[in-house]
């Protein structure tokens, strides 16, 4: 399927919440924004936490705050909006089918 896989069902995921999912034995954060989702490394750069557990914002620039420290990475690229953390979260393409979302490295 050039490269997508199936992550689960788009109902599952809450609105504006994220939820972590692994695929091939990467850890990935899903945050849903109506029928659109964004997809991220999961883990933090600077040192490692768990993003899915860290406040999402949804809208013009959405975004995940690490729990730990409070850098802030931008869901749609991944990048560094605020510190401390210095080097981007890799990225996934999302797509939604029949209600079922799939996802592939950007």
């Amino acid at each position: 399927m050039d490269g997508w896989t199936e992550v689960g069902p788009l109902e599952d995921l809450r609105e504006g919440k994220g939820s972590q999912v692994v695929v091939d034995l990467e850890k990935v954060l899903l945050v849903r924004s109506g029928e659109r989702v964004f997809a991220v490394e999961d883990t933090c750069t600077h040192q490692g936490a768990p993003l899915h557990m860290g406040p999402v914002k949804t809208g013009s620039l959405a975004s995940v705050t690490c729990p730990l420290h409070g850098s802030t990475f931008g869901l749609q690229d991944g990048r560094v909006l605020r510190g401390p953390a210095t080097e981007p979260l890799l990225t996934y393409e999302t797509k939604v089918e029949a209600g079922t979302v799939f996802l592939r490295p950007a």
